[in-house]
């Protein structure tokens, strides 16, 4: 099953740490993407982007979907995912082959991608992505589509992207709880590149920083793909759980001070300017100065910094990060952490937001859209290497095979 009806619609689950978020969208009239539906819903289900708790996260999906259905009016059975968490692996494998005809084919190039994928894994993990980063041709390197080249032998460097095979099955079972089906699992910062990422960042090379409720993810592009990626179990939560403890506030006033008053950029008169911090006690609520909160939350935030340097060094591509850094995700809503981070890394950065799209304004340039909004033109991305689709749609036999399936599933949601 495939999430684009006949309608045209598109669907999205963002599952993270603190929330759910689910987008539908459609096709105008002149054929572009717009969003339709939002539904968002807070979680609690999820530690560090791994299920820890499947009935309230199913519960959480469902209203998610639900509202984003209610204001859609799309039937909603199939869902592109984000997965993430440090549960993450990353290896490269390359391969070569004899190229069958003296000319390469989509056979030659498929089965050398297949052989590359032949690389060690630990058995409790599973291959998510293989991302082609070059191929050779009788060793000449640097080629990006082989197809039609001559040559005698046909070489390929990949870069395989795992997860947890247990992480993907409780993920899968949340979702399948919730009575949907799932087209993709796409590694969270490979669908917000999607989103945040020019082609012209892609090939002279950024490092995507998407800094979520419960972890933040690192992804390396180079020469216009992907080359690293890496996830720090450091995030927003534990910004938020940092200012309670400094505050001594609660857990909701703390995220609410963290939105409204988190900065990275100290100002002269900061000193001065006082926030209210609600009491957990009896006692009267207390103000405290902007200067404190701003070191509260950048002792935390050089922490993770201190990590994603360590990961840019790690990763043998530091030297062609030319492009500097792109924040995005709900963390990267801190006021100046662009200016703060260029300074800390000596090198351009900014945040990322999904650019105009059609459709319902308000996730336009926020960053906490980021991973939905990647996840739709990942979707859509993968729907137009599907020719057959076409064909399919007009043919009677498969119309009638679909109203059939599409009957009977209505069928078993009622009785369930």
């Amino acid at each position: 099953m495939n999430n684009l009806d006949k309608t045209g619609a598109i669907v999205a689950l963002d599952i993270g740490t603190t929330k759910i978020l689910c987008l539908v969208a459609d096709y105008n009239d002149d054929g572009q993407l717009r969003i339709v539906g939002i539904g968002d819903e807070p979680c609690d289900g999820l530690e560090r982007g791994v299920i820890s708790e499947i009935q309230s996260t199913v519960s959480s999906i469902k209203r998610a979907i639900s509202k984003a259905r209610n204001v859609s009016s799309h039937k909603i059975e199939s869902v592109t995912t984000g997965i993430a968490g440090s549960h993450i692996q990353c290896f490269n494998g390359n391969a070569e082959i004899n190229i069958t005809n003296d000319e390469v084919t989509e056979e030659d190039k498929i089965k050398v991608v297949e052989n590359a994928q032949d690389v060690q894994i630990p058995n409790d993990q599973e291959v998510l992505h293989v991302i082609p980063q070059y191929y050779t041709i009788d060793g000449q390197i640097g080629i990006r589509e082989p197809i039609a080249m001559a040559g005698a032998r046909l070489g390929v460097n990949v870069h395989i992207i795992t997860s947890s095979t247990t992480a993907k099955k409780n993920l899968m079972k949340c979702i399948e709880n919730s009575l949907l089906d799932v087209d993709h699992f796409v590694l969270e910062p490979v669908a917000s590149s999607y989103s945040v990422l020019s082609e012209e960042e892609r090939s002279l090379g950024v490092c995507l920083v998407d800094i979520g409720g419960g972890t933040t993810d690192v992804a390396i592009f180079t020469d216009g793909t992907i080359k690293h990626t890496s996830v720090i179990q450091i995030a927003g939560q534990m910004i938020t759980n940092d200012i309670k403890i400094g505050l001594r506030t609660s857990t909701q006033a703390a995220e609410e001070i963290k939105v409204q008053h988190g900065s990275l950029m100290n100002h002269p008169d900061d000193g001065e300017k006082m926030i209210t911090v609600p009491s957990i006690s009896d006692k009267p609520d207390k103000e405290v100065s902007l200067t404190n909160l701003s070191h509260i939350i950048g002792c935390r935030i050089d922490e993770i910094f201190e990590k994603i340097q360590r990961e840019i060094e790690n990763s043998g591509h530091s030297s062609k990060i030319r492009a500097g850094i792109v924040f995005t995700g709900g963390g990267a809503r801190l006021s100046g952490l662009d200016e703060y981070a260029e300074a800390k890394f000596s090198c351009p950065a900014r945040i990322g937001a999904p650019a105009n799209i059609a459709g319902i304004g308000n996730v336009s340039g926020k960053a906490r859209y980021s991973t939905a909004v990647g996840l739709l033109l990942y979707r859509e991305n993968k729907l137009k290497d599907m020719p057959h689709r076409t064909s399919l749609d007009n043919n009677p036999l498969f119309t009638f095979i679909n109203n059939f399936w599409t009957k009977l599933s209505a069928y078993f949601h009622r009785e369930l």
